[in-house]
């Protein structure tokens, strides 16, 4: 019995390391950030926003971004508008942002492959709308390998 509550509460106190409260509403601000992009690129590509992809991986160790629609680059994201992408426009620069998020999203992009035995410059995250919801899933190169909860992801970008 006593193995069985260690384990209850060791459970317990996992559950509650991930639980986080969204105070100053930082997600759903993401959420319309991420919503006014794919909007924005599905005018200037002509697509439908729900068509497209933001695929963040590695390069050489470094985080790369690209838009991505039916498996063809549409566009290199730059980190500034990466950054842009989830913190709203004008973050990067006001807060001298790009070297940290940088880091951050290299070191969180590493620590996935490594714990899901991908190798590292197969590994990415992508982002897309599906029935207007935010999606954010880990990638082994092409092939889907499960869904990342966009808090965590949101982590890496916030100042």
């Amino acid at each position: 019995m006593l193995g069985k509550k260690k384990g209850i509460k060791e459970s317990l106190k996992n559950y509650m390391e991930n639980v986080t409260i969204d105070v100053f509403g930082y997600e759903k601000k993401v959420i319309s950030n991420v919503h006014g992009y794919f909007q924005v690129q599905s005018k200037n590509f002509h697509l439908n926003k729900e068509d497209m992809i933001v695929e963040i991986g590695l390069q050489n160790k470094q985080c790369k971004a690209r838009l991505i629609a039916e498996k063809e680059m549409l566009y290199a994201i730059p980190t500034p508008e990466l950054i842009d992408f989830f913190a709203g426009d004008g973050m990067t620069t006001a807060l001298g942002l790009q070297p940290i998020v940088e880091k951050r999203v290299s070191d969180y992009l590493q620590h996935l492959a490594i714990a899901h035995a991908i190798p590292s410059e197969k590994v990415n995250a992508k982002i897309q709308l599906q029935d207007n919801l935010v999606k954010v899933f880990l990638c082994h190169g092409e092939k889907y390998h499960s869904l990342i909860p966009l808090k965590t992801l949101i982590k890496q970008f916030k100042p």
